[in-house]
């Protein structure tokens, strides 16, 4: 970096579905969403804002970018072409779902047929004919079905002619769906994503001009994704409060529409490009899959924004003093990410916990206690026995050596209380070492319910899933909660303590995102649900 000064950057992005939501969730918006997005960005708002969203007064430093003009001031783009194009885009997202024919029947027919095949192949011993039937069942594009049938055929399975007629069937079902026409586009798939990108005002980078940002992300994204229309690139410079230019940010709208095979595929050609840069500079890195989960979307996102990153430190930042870079607490969330990512896919027996690992240690020490005892409780005893030896010895003397064998007698007895004492010590520290790890099972247990109620509610809050079905969640994590502190019985409260510091780690994950866009209530509401005064 050679003495650059380090900022960070916000990158984001949204796609935008064909269908209608109320909300935007999981970083995806339908319809609506998207309408209200290009109205903001093409100051042509349906009815007054309620709240301050720019400055007139400064409308003049706004640019856009169109591929037909290159940029121009939005001040020149008349906003009857700005609503035509508007209108443009709008119809572009209810795009057709599926083409008209029987695809749905015919796939319907296909997964009973497949059913039917699994459960005849687990009726089956040799592996030769196992086999067979799996090379059916997996079959990719259009299958040879005469070789398919012809390698099943010469084993000798019960049914033989039934099963064959079912494999040919499934076969030919398959096949008619290859060679017929395929959707245009899922239901609810992205069809326009908006990108945007901002130095934070506060870090007040300075020499940057307003056309170097549009050239940075329209050339990012022409560059890695060439075959994705871009709609349109807007620059805002009238949103600074303090009416400087550090924080002027353009926004990208570009198809995902490819325009080589007429598929509605940028997600996944941005996993395959985000993959072959994690095989290029981060080997070793698990990459992402064909289908991302919530977890490796984020993940998706978050090597999206390295790919970002990087690029824009060798092109608009080369020349200059800065460097970007993601802040410590942006890298610690990845970090997190990767390995929660890496633990989800362990079996639950197999995670490792950090309040579990807690709960180990605890027990590791009470146990090297009990057994000092032990030990301690051994040495008092072959002391004792050593004792009453000399006292016997010392009775077969005089009597001088009587006195001294009454000594040795008081220290016997003294031993011997030792020992008692001892021997109960043992014994309460065995009792301790019972119930503590009766109070770390049921920690334990209770711990789980709570992260697994917390989880579920994230996962359907951000799928926008059935309210009532969210309140179970939180109260299935408050009753766990309950538990933890009805239940725990140590003197500083560590268990409760442990609990609410998980309760805020588990929680501290929505402060990472923009509650207002994704319409999710702050996590001190949500705190407040589980941990109730």
């Amino acid at each position: 970096m050679n003495g650059k000064k380090i900022t960070s950057m916000i990158f984001k992005t949204l796609n935008y579905t064909n269908e209608i939501k109320k909300k935007s969730t999981n970083g995806h918006g339908g319809r609506r969403q998207l309408f209200k997005s290009l109205r903001h960005s093409l100051r042509i708002p349906a009815s007054q804002p309620k709240k301050l969203e720019w400055f007139d007064e400064r409308s003049h430093l706004n640019l856009i970018w169109l591929p037909e003009t290159g940029t121009i001031k939005l001040d020149d783009y008349p906003k009857e072409q700005r609503e035509a194009r508007l209108a443009k885009i709008a119809d572009e997202a209810e795009a057709p779902t599926v083409v008209k024919n029987n695809r749905a029947e015919l796939l319907e027919a296909r997964t009973k047929l497949k059913n039917k095949i699994k459960n005849a192949s687990k009726k089956e011993t040799d592996e030769g004919s196992i086999l067979a039937f799996q090379n059916i069942l997996n079959v990719q594009g259009i299958a040879d079905t005469e070789q398919l049938l012809s390698d099943l055929e010469q084993f000798d399975i019960k049914r033989k002619s039934q099963k064959l007629d079912t494999a040919k069937q499934y076969l030919d079902c398959h096949n008619e769906i290859e060679r017929g026409p395929k959707p245009f586009i899922k239901k609810n798939q992205a069809v326009i994503q908006e990108a945007f990108f901002k130095f934070p005002s506060k870090n007040e980078v300075s020499g940057i001009s307003a056309a170097g940002r549009i050239d940075l992300i329209k050339d990012f994204y022409q560059q890695v994704f060439p075959e994705y229309p871009i709609k349109f690139i807007v620059l805002h410079g009238d949103e600074d409060v303090d009416l400087k230019d550090h924080s002027d940010h353009p926004h990208l709208f570009i198809s995902t529409k490819n325009s080589k095979t007429g598929r509605y595929d940028l997600r996944e050609t941005q996993i395959n490009k985000v993959n072959s840069y994690l095989i290029k500079h981060r080997p070793g890195t698990e990459l992402i899959g064909g289908k991302p989960d919530f977890l490796e979307s984020q993940l998706l996102f978050g090597y999206l924004q390295d790919m970002f990153y990087a690029y824009t430190n060798n092109r608009l930042l080369k020349n200059t003093p800065y460097y970007a870079k993601k802040n410590e607490k942006t890298e610690g969330h990845m970090n997190r990410l990767r390995y929660i990512n890496g633990e989800a896919k362990k079996p639950k027996s197999e995670r490792a916990f950090n309040l579990y690992t807690l709960a180990q240690e605890r027990k590791a020490k009470t146990e090297q206690k009990a057994q000092l005892a032990q030990q301690n409780r051994i040495k008092a005893e072959a002391a004792a026995e050593n004792a009453i030896e000399r006292h016997r010895l010392a009775e077969q003397a005089t009597v001088e050596e009587r006195e001294l064998a009454e000594a040795y007698r008081r220290k016997a007895e003294n031993y011997e209380g030792a020992i008692s004492k001892m021997r109960a010590d043992q014994a309460k520290a065995e009792a301790d070492h019972s119930k503590i790890k009766a109070e770390l099972k049921l920690f334990r247990s209770n711990m789980s319910e709570l992260i697994d109620g917390i989880t579920n509610w994230l996962e359907e809050t951000f799928a926008a899933r059935r309210k009532d079905i969210q309140e179970k969640c939180l109260e299935r994590a408050r009753k766990a909660y309950e538990r933890v502190r009805e239940n725990d019985k140590s003197e500083d409260s560590r268990f409760t303590k442990k609990a609410e510091a998980q309760v805020d780690t588990q929680l501290a994950e929505l402060e990472l995102y923009d509650n207002e866009l994704l319409d999710i209530p702050p996590a001190k509401e949500i705190r407040r649900k589980i941990i109730r005064p």
